[in-house]
């Protein structure tokens, strides 16, 4: 809980800045860091919180916020294919594959702050345009669907099947 207690630190900091928490998922301690989530958004008018966003919102979200701060994977997946930055705090994700806009911290506030300052400055900012995602930006179904269609299919073997002599042993 000390960490949710200084990214809440970090983030209460901040001046004109919009905030919009989605509650921890049901991991151990989900319901204790919910209830840090919910007391912060008491005391800060410019923060508001909801359960889950679901699939379409969440993406629909993403296309209009600055960017992603926390540990979740989804900073790492979704948030370069918005061309968006991600703030990550600790080493939950350490040793996935990140982007160029994903800005690795320590989860102290002082270390999410030094983040959120590099997020929010220009020369950052100006390259989130020409982030790649290194999971790629969709489309893999579509693709390999493209692929199966062309391929040509006359060469392919046809599975053989051989009669065994039937023993008798019975």
């Amino acid at each position: 809980f000390a960490q949710m207690r200084e990214l809440l630190a970090a983030l209460g900091e901040l001046e004109n800045t919009s905030l919009i928490f989605t509650m921890p998922n049901a991991d151990t301690g989900g319901r204790e860091l919910g209830a840090m989530v919910h007391q912060f958004i008491e005391q800060h008018a410019n923060a508001k919180v909801y359960t889950s966003l679901g699939q379409l919102r969440y993406f629909s979200c993403l296309a209009h916020v600055d960017g992603v701060v926390g540990n979740s994977s989804s900073g790492l997946l979704e948030a370069p294919a918005f061309k968006i930055g991600t703030v990550n705090i600790g080493d939950r994700q350490k040793g996935r594959l990140k982007a160029e806009s994903v800005i690795d911290c320590e989860p102290h506030s002082e270390s999410i702050l030094a983040a959120l300052k590099t997020l929010y400055s220009v020369d950052f900012q100006a390259n989130l345009g020409t982030t790649e995602n290194p999971y790629g930006n969709g489309g893999a179904s579509e693709s390999i669907v493209k692929i199966l269609a062309e391929y040509p299919l006359e060469n392919i073997r046809k599975k053989q099947f051989y009669n065994l002599p039937v023993n008798d042993f019975e």
